[in-house]
């Protein structure tokens, strides 16, 4: 899923800063879904959602994440995500902590807008915001491909620091 890869890429790129710090928007124990919306209104329709709902694999892909003052971390994308009828949203990416909502255009799932996750465990606060999501689908909808970015603010031990990140992934659809 694409905040585990995420949280892969931050602790890679705070190598060296506090152990607060280092587990960026991993291992949290709190949830948070800033998104919103009025669902139902990417026209996706029935037969056009049943395309994306399941489990899809990844075949290749990188996070990168990029902290003031280190150098930009990259990371393989390895872990599947999966994407369920959602409510409020034609979609939900069901998999991992943060919930992510999105309305479908064709063969394309967008996020909605303004979407944030915080993520909170006994050392750390992390608020994830999601400037852009896509999640598109090929000819035969059992392949796609996934762009996103957005920031990360990192709270721990006093210190604050924004991230940013950007992720593209390929996937195939491995389970309904």
């Amino acid at each position: 899923m694409m905040f585990s890869s995420l949280s892969k890429a931050l602790l890679v790129s705070l190598t060296g800063v506090s152990l607060a710090m280092v587990g960026a928007c991993g291992g949290s124990s709190g949830v948070g879904d800033g998104g919103a919306g009025a669902g139902g209104t990417g026209g996706g329709g029935a037969t056009g959602l049943s395309k994306f709902v399941g489990t899809w694999h990844p075949t290749s892909g990188t996070t990168t994440a990029t902290c003031p003052g280190y150098n930009p971390s990259t990371v393989s994308v390895t872990e599947n995500l999966s994407w369920g009828a959602g409510v409020g949203a034609d979609l939900v990416q069901t998999s991992g902590q943060c919930v992510l909502k999105a309305n479908v255009t064709s063969t394309t799932a967008a996020a909605l807008p303004s979407q944030t996750c915080t993520m909170v465990s006994a050392a750390e606060t992390d608020v994830i915001s999601v400037a852009a999501y896509t999640f598109s689908l090929s000819a035969d909808g059992l392949t796609a491909m996934e762009s996103f970015s957005g920031s990360v603010v990192v709270s721990a031990s006093g210190l604050t620091m924004t991230c940013t990140y950007s992720q593209t992934a390929s996937y195939q659809k491995i389970a309904n």
